[in-house]
């Protein structure tokens, strides 16, 4: 399963009630698609009979716990780097998503499970390959070259891994979508929870 497909799974299976906030299945559900296998419960997302594999494709808590340790630090890498420099996510008038995963994301997914702030889709855009793009830009153009040299004399390093912001930001974030469903208003109402 790639990561944006794995991304929408745990997306719909949280906002199914599938499971909680903290990535752990509803074992009171009358379904057998839930069910104890070798690592733990699982949800069974394909029967053998249908996956073309000869056995059972599963999605299990493991896997659960280690996409949200994943989300978890982007989240937090976000919302750090944001407050670093005096704003807040309200305060993003863009996010740009590059490369093969940004060119797949599931927004709304990527929003309800808390990999990205929640805020207008219009601010979203997808550049693909965006490194690539830049190279070539660069090579055709000396105007583009010297931008790329002048951003590059601007740049600032944050070594995220030292931040106590960072660290808190983490911890918060290893709940779907965050400990603060007040980050999350949208998610907080379809899910029919009060926001924080």
């Amino acid at each position: 399963i790639c990561g944006s497909g794995l991304l929408v799974i745990v997306a719909t299976l949280f906002e199914s009630g599938v499971i909680d906030r903290s990535g752990k299945f509803n074992q009171n559900l009358e379904t057998p698609r839930v069910r104890e296998g070798r690592s733990g419960y699982e949800y069974v997302l394909a029967w053998k009979d249908e996956s073309g594999t000869n056995s059972d494709i599963v999605i299990n808590e493991v896997d659960i716990e280690n996409f949200i340790r994943a989300k978890a630090a982007i989240y937090a890498g976000i919302k750090t780097l944001v407050e670093e420099i005096g704003l807040e996510v309200t305060d993003l008038q863009q996010i740009i998503l590059a490369g093969a995963f940004g060119s797949f994301i599931d927004l709304d997914a990527a929003m309800t499970v808390g990999l990205l702030p929640e805020i207008e889709p219009s601010k979203v855009r997808y550049v693909g390959h965006g490194a690539l793009m830049g190279g070539r830009m660069s090579e055709l153009s000396n105007h583009i070259r010297n931008d790329v040299v002048e951003v590059v004399e601007r740049l600032t390093s944050f070594e995220l891994s030292e931040m106590n912001s960072f660290k808190d930001q983490y911890i918060a974030a290893l709940f779907l979508p965050h400990t603060d469903l007040g980050l999350f208003p949208s998610t907080a109402v379809r899910l029919g929870e009060p926001a924080s």
